[in-house]
């Protein structure tokens, strides 16, 4: 009999997590699996690439609205009425009021209001034997609103960083059976903020989803250049986190240096207008190139010279494993967890947490093609080996 598998996750959007799980779903045996997806918002790009053989289940509009997303509120305003559910419509009130007006966190204010109206919700009427988290409320909603044997949450990111309100967080975790990591390292930190979670966390690699990739169309022309220079590449959101002011201090140092250089970087964000003022205030607007979001990010990466990830923070980055993947030069910054992903002078190498020593590591790839040499073939011996995910579904989760 078939194993009957949900996995609910925030949205679609052009992300590391959206694809890890396209590639998962790709990987599966659907004549050992039922899989299906419960998206809680239902926008996004990435939905129409999603394996035929999995089933979406349409979000129900006052669960929707109970997640209180910031680009539909009036939506969810008009949805708590229409429902009668004015105690909700107030307290929806009341969670962003805290939020633009006594400049409280979001995320938190989200879980306060969904730990005191879960029970207003509708379930998902039907059985299943695993349930899995992905992002923002979906553990919650595993908990809350689906009927299943086995229930797990998904760890995607360094889970101190995240600014959620860990005691709510540790109520639902307390209920769980297991979780699932994207690598040892965040693993290792979740089990040290939550240490009842300890022994109950297995950890699965992300997966890049080559069969998307190789349906998609890439637009060469966005990383041509007049004349031969040396492209560098980020992929990234525009975010705080995500260190791009350290990007622009490197590329403004290597230019004055006098390198030729073309810094492209594929993502976009809500801060992207003070990354371009940024870039204008540091006169690059001619050599760093902000590409916006790209679903091919595999062929942009394989188009350039370096690949530079220069972030404050992250889980087991996909945009790394991508750039290992095709064999590039790699530079990044040393984050908490970079050591799982990259071996200093091995298969890339760790720099410092600032512009200048960014500007230093990549320089050192620049004028060196025998260190360049080496961190291209020891990407080649040293590939991430693949998991097989039906035997890990079947076996290590039951």
């Amino acid at each position: 009999m078939k194993k009957k598998i949900i996995f609910i996750i925030s949205n679609l959007n052009i992300g590391g997590p959206q694809k890890s799980l396209l590639a998962l779903l790709d990987n599966f045996n659907y004549d050992l699996f039922d899989v299906t997806v419960y998206v809680l918002q239902n926008d996004g790009e990435l939905k129409n690439y999603y394996n035929r053989n999995v089933e979406f289940i349409q979000v129900d509009d006052l669960v929707l609205a109970a997640t209180i997303p910031s680009n539909n509120i009036l939506k969810s305003f008009k949805t708590f009425i229409n429902e009668r559910k004015f105690g909700m419509l107030f307290d929806s009130f009341l969670a962003i009021f805290n939020n633009i007006i006594l400049r409280k966190n979001m995320n938190q204010e989200r879980q306060k209001f969904w730990r005191k109206h879960k029970k207003n919700l509708p379930k998902i009427d039907r059985d299943f034997d695993m349930a899995f988290g992905i992002l923002g409320l979906s553990t919650y909603v595993a908990l809350d609103l689906v009927r299943s044997k086995k229930k797990y949450h998904w760890i995607r990111s360094d889970t101190r960083i995240l600014n959620r309100d860990i005691e709510i967080d540790g109520e639902y975790y307390q209920k769980i059976d297991g979780c699932i990591s994207v690598s040892h390292e965040c693993a290792k930190i979740f089990e040290e903020v939550y240490p009842f979670m300890k022994n109950k966390v297995k950890v699965l690699y992300n997966e890049i989803p080559l069969s998307f990739y190789r349906t998609l169309d890439f637009d060469k022309k966005l990383m041509k250049t007049e004349k031969k220079c040396i492209k560098i590449i980020s992929v990234t959101r525009l975010d705080p986190l995500k260190g791009i002011e350290m990007a622009i201090e490197a590329c403004k140092i290597l230019l004055r240096k006098g390198y030729d250089i073309k810094w492209f970087i594929l993502g976009d964000g809500s801060h992207r207008q003070e990354i371009e003022k940024e870039i204008l205030n540091n006169g690059i607007e001619d050599s760093f190139i902000l590409l916006g979001f790209q679903l091919n990010t595999l062929s942009f990466i394989n188009e350039a010279d370096i690949f530079v990830h220069p972030s404050r923070t992250e889980g087991k980055s996909n945009a790394v494993d991508e750039a290992k993947f095709v064999a590039k030069p790699i530079v990044v910054t040393n984050y908490d967890t970079v050591g799982e992903q990259i071996e200093n002078n091995v298969t890339g190498l760790i720099s410092g947490m600032s512009g200048e020593e960014v500007a230093e590591t990549i320089e050192s790839i620049i004028v060196s093609k025998e260190l360049r040499e080496k961190l291209i073939n020891n990407c080649v011996l040293n590939q991430q080996q693949s998991t097989d995910i039906n035997a890990f579904f079947e076996t290590e989760l039951i």
